[in-house]
């Protein structure tokens, strides 16, 4: 599979709250990095996901770290049960491209714990759908270190990883991290997704590298899209997301017209196995407990 030559090793110095970990993740703009989920057979496209790399994960903060697969929703989720889903091309139509999504949170408030988005929508709705395959699923930590709206323009990917991993939390307060089965992706998920981009340099000016060079960026109907990090301390009440052009900005957790799209994020219990596939768009690796 051409994906070995994808997939690099990042080595992480020690942050506020994890110790120094070494983890494994897929780059460029097309990777294979494709996984059928929540299928055995007849899968369809709404079961592709795609590998974010093995990573290592405590399900308790005193607990044991293991390296643990990541996945990420393939595509935009949507659902109509929770009554939160929107229609993005009425609400904000600059945002480039069409399509549903949500708010991320129905209250300014920015604590991730008790979003909509968090509680009602991913580890809610979406979770019940899984079914039976919520066992291949582990709960884990979540970090929620809160960087700064007025560093947008100069955090590089290396800074993302070592605010969200600390103990600033976001501006209406709460924890630095929570335990739950689903997330979003984090900045820095984003930040190492792409291929031979200079990590010292910060993700708004190598936007246009992301834009074809990082295959978290590469979706056919591109708008925004929400990761989980809430904003430091901005009073308008900021989370961050992925803009259409390729960097990462903060928005208003509770505004109407911030309607973006989301991809559900989680990692595989650690004993989840290979069953077949190569990755590939056109077969994608099958996986079973």
């Amino acid at each position: 599979s051409k994906s070995s030559s994808n997939v690099v090793k990042v080595s992480h110095e020690k942050t506020e709250q994890t110790p120094a970990l070494e983890d494994y993740r897929y780059v460029g703009s097309n990777p294979d990095n494709y996984v059928y989920f929540g299928c055995s057979e007849n899968c369809t496209d709404d079961n592709l996901y795609r590998v974010i790399g093995v990573i290592p994960t405590q399900s308790t903060m005193d607990g044991a770290y293991e390296n643990r697969v990541k996945l990420i929703k393939a595509n935009y989720y949507t659902e109509e049960e929770s009554g939160l889903l929107k229609d993005t091309n009425a609400t904000y139509p600059a945002a480039g491209g069409s399509g549903k999504g949500y708010m991320w949170n129905s209250s300014a408030n920015n604590q991730w714990q008790g979003s909509v988005l968090q509680s009602r929508v991913l580890n809610g709705v979406y979770w019940s759908s899984l079914g039976e395959y919520q066992n291949y699923i582990s709960p884990a930590v979540w970090y929620l270190g809160a960087p700064s709206y007025a560093s947008a323009t100069t955090y590089t990917v290396l800074q993302f990883y070592n605010i969200e991993r600390g103990l600033f939390g976001s501006f209406n307060g709460g924890l630095p991290y929570m335990i739950a089965n689903i997330g979003l992706m984090y900045p820095s998920d984003y930040g190492y997704s792409a291929k031979d981009t200079d990590p010292t340099v910060s993700i708004r000016d190598n936007a246009g590298q992301y834009v074809y060079n990082a295959w978290l960026y590469q979706l056919e109907n591109k708008y925004y899209e929400w990761t989980m990090m809430p904003e430091r301390k901005h009073e308008y009440i900021y989370a961050w997301n992925i803009a259409s052009k390729g960097y990462l900005g903060t928005n208003e957790v509770a505004n109407s017209v911030n309607v973006w799209g989301v991809r559900p994020t989680f990692y595989l219990k650690a004993d989840v196995q290979y069953k077949n596939g190569d990755g590939t768009r056109e077969n994608p690796y099958h996986i079973c407990l």
